[in-house]
C-alpha cells in the first residue's frame, strides 16, 4: 500500500464531530457511538479526504514530537482498524 496515494475519509454512514478535543462518532449502520482519545480524534479530523496517509503522518509526527516511522506505523494502524469498523474508508485517487 503507498500511503502517500490512499486519501482516507469518513464512511458515509459516519456522523461525527470533535468536541473538547475528543471526537465522538455516531455510526448508523451499527447505531453506534464512540468517542476517540485525542490524538485518534486529531488524525480522525485530519481525515477529511484531503490528505494522504503519509500526510497525516506527518502531522501527527511534528505535532506530538514521535519519529516519523512510528507515527506511519501508528496512524495506518489506527486508520485501518477504523476502515474494518466502517468508520472510515480508504480513496486511492488524489482530491
Amino acid at each position: 500500500m503507498n500511503i502517500s496515494q490512499i486519501y482516507p475519509k469518513p464512511h458515509p454512514q459516519t456522523a461525527g464531530r470533535v468536541i473538547d478535543g475528543e471526537a465522538v462518532l455516531i455510526l448508523a449502520d451499527s447505531s453506534e457511538i464512540q468517542v476517540l482519545n485525542p490524538v485518534g480524534s486529531r488524525i480522525f479530523e485530519l481525515a477529511d479526504g484531503q490528505r494522504s496517509i503519509a500526510d497525516i503522518s506527518q502531522i501527527i509526527a511534528q505535532e506530538y514530537d514521535v519519529a516519523p516511522a512510528n507515527a506511519r506505523a501508528d496512524v495506518l494502524e489506527f486508520l485501518q482498524q477504523l476502515v474494518d469498523k466502517n468508520v472510515m474508508v480508504f480513496v486511492e485517487s488524489s482530491p
